[in-house]
């Protein structure tokens, strides 16, 4: 008897400078970053797509929820939410703009690999990653 396994991790788009996160702090078991740098754009925020991967595993992508909204994610028995704060309110992904990840009702799943993608148009893609100990 043979068994397989597979990931629905989706193929790996080109990374990008046009979106940069700055690095993931871990607050109270849940991860949040801020975007750093932005090149090029405006990048409203209906042209983005996020995808959650844990462990190499991850859901379909979703659409970028609106300012101060949380999408919840599943992968596997787990889910997630995520969500932004357009600190601008312009609609767009700009400098300061918060990203979270955070676990259902309580902090991320520990001794796991995350890695967030904020996809543009299929055209490229920003990546924040972190573990929980």
């Amino acid at each position: 008897m043979s068994f397989l396994a597979f990931s629905l991790r989706p193929p790996p788009a080109a990374p990008s400078d046009h979106v940069v996160f700055s690095n993931v702090m871990l607050l109270d078991g849940n991860a949040t970053f801020a975007v750093q740098n932005v090149s090029g754009g405006p990048y409203t925020s209906s042209g983005f797509g996020i995808v959650l991967i844990v462990n190499d595993f991850s859901a379909p992508s979703a659409p970028l929820g609106p300012n101060g909204s949380s999408t919840l994610i599943t992968i596997g028995p787990n889910h997630y939410h995520v969500g932004w704060t357009d600190t601008n309110g312009d609609s767009a992904v700009d400098v300061g703009d918060r990203f979270f990840v955070s676990g259902d009702g309580g902090p991320l799943p520990a001794l796991s690999y995350y890695e967030f993608d904020l996809r543009w148009e299929m055209e490229w893609t920003a990546k924040a990653t972190w573990s929980t100990s």
